[in-house]
């Protein structure tokens, strides 16, 4: 394999623009996912309204133009932006939101939606990669994120055993490890993993938990025993999902900058 350069603005191939069913499941942070629907705004909204910390957002295309200066002024500190999904797809607002991100001062990173029926993990870390997800240590760039949860049509499980999905997130980490020097971050919700992966996380793998609740989440799917960063709101107050960082000002900067960042949470 070449050797990897970061490539955070590769030109996007010609693709299919439809983001489609990969739009993420309201049901995505379980039981609570769904009843979140009915408990209005206002409660969604609360960790950010009335809690310290440092917030941020994740988006794709489904947000299309986001305006950026208005996110920073909102608290806005870091963004995730769907790069990529399975081995074909790049995001065709990729280029504009992650620079937007990037302008606005946001510390910025691409993240993958792994598709296990379509394509190896070893061919989606590297379109992955060639498509915007890569890392460097410039201090602005988040480490890749790649995104595991369930696909509306197809099974929850992508026709996999659990050894076998434990084997192919092994395989995308690996090869992302391999390629940039740091895990990807691993985006999932506690009853898709457990279901799905079981009683079992990759050692050094931060935590993105999706969890919509007023209460920061303490049940964590696989042998996590920390999360790093919990998205808690998919109805604002930022554009596109709303998420915070779990630990300290420094462990965020750590976090962006450090090749041997070690997880809180395994």
């Amino acid at each position: 394999m070449a050797t990897y350069r970061p490539r955070h603005l590769a030109p996007p191939p010609e693709l299919d623009p439809t983001d489609g069913a990969s739009r993420r499941s309201v049901l995505r942070g379980g039981v609570f996912g769904a009843a979140a629907l009915g408990t209005g705004t206002t409660a969604l909204m609360a960790p950010a309204a009335n809690a310290a910390g440092l917030y941020g957002q994740d988006v794709s295309g489904w947000q299309g133009e986001v305006d950026w200066a208005s996110q920073a002024a909102a608290g806005s500190r870091f963004a995730y932006v769907k790069s990529t999904e399975g081995r074909s797809y790049r995001s065709p607002a990729f280029n504009h939101q992650y620079t937007g991100a990037g302008n606005a001062g946001l510390v910025r990173g691409g993240y993958h939606f792994a598709r296990p029926d379509s394509g190896g993990p070893e061919e989606q870390a590297d379109f992955f990669l060639n498509n915007g997800g890569g890392w460097s240590d410039d201090g602005i760039t988040l480490p890749g994120m790649v995104d595991f949860e369930g696909y509306s049509g197809l099974p929850r499980d992508y026709g996999l055993s659990q050894q076998e999905m434990r084997e192919w997130i092994m395989g995308f980490s690996n090869r992302y490890t391999e390629s940039t020097g740091r895990r990807p971050v691993l985006y999932t919700n506690l009853h898709w993993w457990n279901d799905v992966v079981g009683d079992w996380t990759p050692v050094n793998s931060p935590l993105f938990l999706a969890s919509y609740s007023t209460d920061q989440p303490t049940t964590l799917p696989g042998r996590w025993w920390a999360w790093e960063m919990w998205q808690y709101s998919d109805s604002g107050p930022f554009a596109g999902d709303s998420n915070l960082w779990h630990g300290s000002e420094s462990q965020f900067e750590s976090f962006v900058n450090d090749a041997d960042y070690r997880s809180i949470g395994i």
